[in-house]
Order: structure tokens, then C-alpha cells, then sequence
């Protein structure tokens, strides 16, 4: 077994451990969650999508909003559990596919090109999981995998000090990391609300693929 292999076996593992219980981040029941997802889709209103992918799509209460502006969606998520909530709960319309599986693993190349990528608070999860080489590896496939003209849309929240995965520097890496494939920043704003009595900042950045660069086609 690859290292890559062991990793996702344990991916996998640690987000059904999370979804036994339910929705760990109350997603289909929070009023940050809801406005946050909200502002996500005012972000993307300016144009229809053909064919999206959303990765990380949990029990999908954005999968229900992405319905409005793009034709078809394809929602992953590596937990069976996310999934079958999302489907067990699903009332949209039949454009919608949910399958379970990792990003990591899956062919986005092949299965694009893509109009849209959305990534809602999951580069983080993968860059603790996974080392930075597979996380560029990732970023270079989805630039290929953009159809021409095609977006992406990434969203992150802060975290403080101790919030060792969302610190502010390591935001703006995974940020950069997409430009430095071959995106292009359309539109960046940050999204400001409180969870739980908490005080987040959510960092979203929408990309365009403008043109096949080397960087992000190889």
C-alpha cells in the first residue's frame, strides 16, 4: 500500500467517525452556515454554469444552491454517511449526481472539463492530511481539468493562534498556490459572521482559467 493510499484509508476513516453522530459543523441548521452559503452564491450569480463539481459537498446545503446557477453538479464527498444524508434529504432536481469519493483519488481530468470548482472549507482538511506536494498536484489537475473560461471558487475560514489549520498564512498559501497554477483572481472578499459566539472571517476567492498556461496543463 502507497503512502497516498494509507492516507486516504485514513481520511476516509476520520470524517465517518465525524458524520456518526449527525452534521459535525451544523450546516443545515446554523445561521452563519446559511448566510455564509448565501454570500457564496451571490459570488457566483453573474453568469450559468454548465457542469459543476463540488468537492467536500458534506449533506449538501450548497449542492442545493449551486442548482440555481449551473445546469449539472457532480457532488463529492469522501464520507458515506455525508453522502447518504445528502441524498436521503435531497428534494432538488435530478441534475444533481452525489457519489463518495476523495479528491484526491478521483479524476477530475478526466471526468471535466469542468465550468466550475467549488472547494468550501476543504483545502485545509487536505493540506493537514496530505503533504504540500499532493495539495499543489491537486490545484495543477483542477487547472486542467477548468474548461477554458471556467471558474473556481475557493472559500476558507480564518482561524486565530491556536486554530492551527486555518491560520491566516496558511489561507493565503492555499490561495496562492491556485494563481500560481495558472487562475486568475476575478473577484476576492471576506465574509465576516459569528458561530456558536465565535467570530469568523471566511476568505472567498473566485478564479478564472483565462487561457491554457504550462504551469497548470503539464
Amino acid at each position: 500500500m502507497t503512502d497516498r493510499e494509507l492516507i486516504s484509508r485514513k481520511t476516509q476513516a476520520f470524517f465517518e467517525e465525524l458524520w456518526k453522530g449527525g452534521d459535525p459543523w451544523d450546516l443545515q441548521t446554523s445561521e452563519f452556515e446559511q448566510r455564509r452559503c448565501a454570500r457564496l452564491l451571490e459570488v457566483l450569480s453573474a453568469r450559468r454554469y454548465g457542469k459543476a463539481l463540488e468537492i467536500g459537498c458534506a449533506a449538501g446545503v450548497f449542492t442545493r444552491l449551486l442548482t440555481r446557477v449551473a445546469d449539472r453538479v457532480v457532488a463529492l464527498d469522501v464520507s458515506e454517511n455525508a453522502i447518504e444524508r445528502a441524498k436521503t434529504t435531497w428534494t432538488g432536481p435530478g441534475s444533481v449526481e452525489f457519489q463518495v469519493a476523495n479528491i484526491i483519488e478521483y479524476n477530475a481530468r478526466g471526468k471535466g472539463p469542468w465550468d466550475l470548482v467549488v472547494m468550501s472549507d476543504m483545502v485545509y482538511f487536505l493540506g493537514w492530511l496530505y503533504p504540500f506536494f499532493d495539495i499543489g498536484w491537486l490545484a495543477m489537475e483542477l487547472f486542467a481539468a477548468t474548461r477554458t473560461g471556467g471558474q473556481l471558487l475557493l472559500a476558507n475560514c480564518y482561524g486565530g493562534a491556536n486554530d492551527y489549520l486555518m491560520r491566516p498564512a496558511l489561507i493565503h498559501t492555499y490561495r496562492d498556490l491556485f494563481v500560481n497554477v495558472g487562475y486568475h483572481i476575478k473577484n476576492e472578499q471576506t465574509f465576516a459572521g459569528v458561530k456558536n459566539s465565535v467570530k469568523i472571517d471566511v476568505l472567498i476567492t473566485l478564479f478564472e482559467k483565462v487561457s491554457e498556461e504550462a504551469t497548470g496543463s503539464g
